[in-house]
């Protein structure tokens, strides 16, 4: 590994700037959701129980959209390229291939989305107020983050098991090197 990893605080300062960003585009897949979801109640509304898989596709969809075309087209999205972070395959330093940004997108999805989600559903289903079930989905949406504070490269958990490293790009040469694959 011939690349330094980007500082802890400024990829959770990028990460905030990606909140913001993946929030816009959650808005317009929710937007077409609904739109979808209004056509089905007015025209088949037999497919209605399917409208919240429509929703999941759609949000699962745009998403990937979002980061795959910044990762594959421009090799950073635009809080990583602010921050001068990059992407990069965490044993060759390359652009990681596409099967690892797959995977890094799903690892994220598992981790940050569907855990929290089903660990909150199962409190509630066990009778843990609206309070503690968020206390305890909130510990496992922190997880994937909070994993950084052990591993030695300080890796967030999505990025370890897809490969991946987010490296600091204020080195010209590591720059140059990352645009190039």
């Amino acid at each position: 590994m011939n690349h330094t990893p980007a500082p802890l605080k400024r990829r959770l300062t990028a990460l905030l700037y990606e909140s913001l960003l993946v929030g816009a585009v959650t808005m317009l897949a929710g937007a077409l959701a609904g739109g979808c979801t209004t056509l089905m109640q007015q025209f088949a509304p037999a497919l209605l129980p399917v409208s919240s898989w429509l929703t999941v596709g759609l949000l699962l969809g745009a998403w990937w959209l979002y980061f795959r075309l910044n990762w594959v087209r421009e090799k950073q999205t635009l809080p990583m390229r602010v921050w001068h972070i990059g992407l990069a395959d965490a044993k060759s330093s390359l652009h990681p291939a596409p099967r690892q940004l797959l995977y890094r997108f799903l690892w994220a999805c598992v981790f940050i989305v569907f855990v929290p989600l089903l660990v909150y559903a199962a409190c509630r289903h066990f009778g843990l107020t609206q309070k503690n079930a968020g206390c305890l989905a909130l510990f496992w949406w922190i997880l994937p983050w909070g994993f950084a504070l052990f591993h030695p490269r300080r890796q967030f958990l999505y990025d370890y098991l897809a490969g991946t490293e987010l490296i600091d790009l204020r080195e010209p040469k590591k720059y140059s090197e990352l645009k190039s694959q």
